[in-house]
């Protein structure tokens, strides 16, 4: 009689227990409550203007990228540095004969992209979102096509196994930055992520 009844009261403590940890899962983020670093990798291709047989694109575009929350994670500060490059796609495009395989025919260049003070966001379908001016270089020096791109825009999310995963980077609609970099999302990886007291 006294096991069952121990085994009653254990399930009744246990009722408990669970509903808190089902409430934790399901807590929603505050920017204050975010990470504060956050590492990666962009890997992806700018669209192919329809028609173009000069060295406007697809470029392959690599490269790593950094984000660091301040104030409360009300705003960020964010780094990447990019390679560019006609991808094979263009040859093929241009009909390059025989395919050419020289970086220099291929246009390749550097990108340095920051934003400082940048405004975050919760996203109402999980992770955040950064909106701010983008600094943009040429191969070290100030670019002939987009010195500042406002309204810039990095998403980072996440699913129910790596709470942030994926990352993209925007640019605005709005030339000259579109013309270059297009107005698709630029997808990205999310590799490192790291609290204030440095946990992952």
């Amino acid at each position: 009689m006294k096991s069952k009844a121990f085994a009653f009261a254990v399930r009744i403590v246990a009722v408990p227990v669970l509903a808190v940890s089902i409430g934790a899962l399901a807590q929603t983020w505050t920017c204050d409550k975010l990470p504060q670093s956050y590492k990666g990798q962009i890997n992806a291709y700018t669209p192919a203007p329809l028609g173009s047989k000069a060295p406007f694109g697809p470029y392959e575009i690599r490269g790593p990228w950094s984000l660091i929350l301040k104030r409360g994670g009300t705003k960020a500060d964010f780094s990447t540095e990019l390679n560019m490059i006609l991808s094979d796609g263009w040859v093929l495009t241009n009909g390059v004969t025989p395919p050419d395989f020289d970086p220099k025919t291929r246009n390749a260049h550097t990108h340095h992209i920051t934003m400082t003070d940048a405004d975050v966001t919760i996203l109402a379908t999980g992770g955040f979102q950064v909106v701010g001016t983008a600094t943009v270089t040429l191969n070290g020096g100030p670019t002939p096509f987009v010195q500042q791109a406002a309204m810039t825009t990095i998403v980072i999310t996440g699913g129910t196994d790596v709470e942030f995963s994926n990352f993209s980077l925007t640019f605005p609609s709005t030339a000259p930055a579109s013309g270059h970099f297009g107005t698709l999302p630029l997808p990205g990886v999310v590799q490192k992520v790291e609290r204030e007291n440095g946990r992952r």
